[in-house]
């Protein structure tokens, strides 16, 4: 079992989301709530996201999202135990959770120099907040690293919410503890394939996309808040 070492980690301010609007904020301070990262990106329309929910329906649409939701919450927290150093990483977990976990867990083993896991991030400069999954080595390089399970293979354009999201944390973490981020992993947990997907980009190519995206949830929600 690989050993990962722990290291420089943070002090930080537990804070916790709050719903309102169907939306999920954080009260940063008083008089200050940011939107979280996956509520701004999750507020751009994606017709493909309705068309797939009237073709199958709604009732079967909600069931297997539900699915979706639960084996990505199963997979995300066996991958955070076993970088956690946990022995029994997969206790109680169903069998098909399992071998998604069991997909990534080779390319868990090139994470070492944990810095971060499951904590709170915030930006006074992008008005976000959030959670991030780990900030740590990736192959020898620090980067924000975000789990992801999927149905089957996505393409580049499928998966950039992800890197927005991703880029989003990296930019918190440096403005909250000062410490640059150049590098982003997604690793994606693929039911119908056999090897997981692993895309390793940098924060500077999503920059840009991700305050316009930040600047047109503002400009949507203005007087809702």
């Amino acid at each position: 079992m690989a050993h990962f070492t722990h290291c420089d980690q943070p002090n930080y301010k537990e804070i916790t989301a709050e719903t309102k609007n169907n939306r999920r904020w954080y009260p940063i301070r008083e008089g200050v709530s940011y939107p979280s990262v996956t509520t701004m990106l999750g507020h751009a329309p994606k017709p493909w996201l309705e068309e797939w929910r009237e073709s199958m329906g709604r009732e079967k649409a909600d069931i297997e999202t539900k699915r979706c939701s639960d084996r990505g919450t199963a997979v995300h927290l066996m991958a955070e135990r076993y970088l956690q150093n946990d022995k029994a990483p997969t206790k109680k977990q169903l069998g098909d959770h399992i071998k998604l976990y069991n997909q990534i867990k080779l390319t868990l083993n090139k994470v070492d120099n944990i810095r971060a896991q499951e904590i709170p991030l915030f930006s006074d400069r992008l008005r976000l907040a959030g959670r991030v999954d780990v900030v740590g080595d990736y192959d020898g390089k620090l980067a924000v690293i975000d789990f992801k399970t999927s149905n089957t293979p996505k393409d580049l354009g499928m998966v950039e919410d992800y890197f927005l999201q991703s880029t989003a944390y990296a930019i918190m973490y440096f403005e909250m503890f000062d410490v640059p981020i150049e590098d982003i992993v997604i690793i994606i947990a693929v039911e119908r394939g056999m090897v997981p997907m692993v895309f390793v980009k940098k924060i500077d190519d999503y920059v840009k996309p991700l305050l316009d995206r930040i600047n047109t949830f503002y400009d949507d929600i203005k007087g809702q808040q």
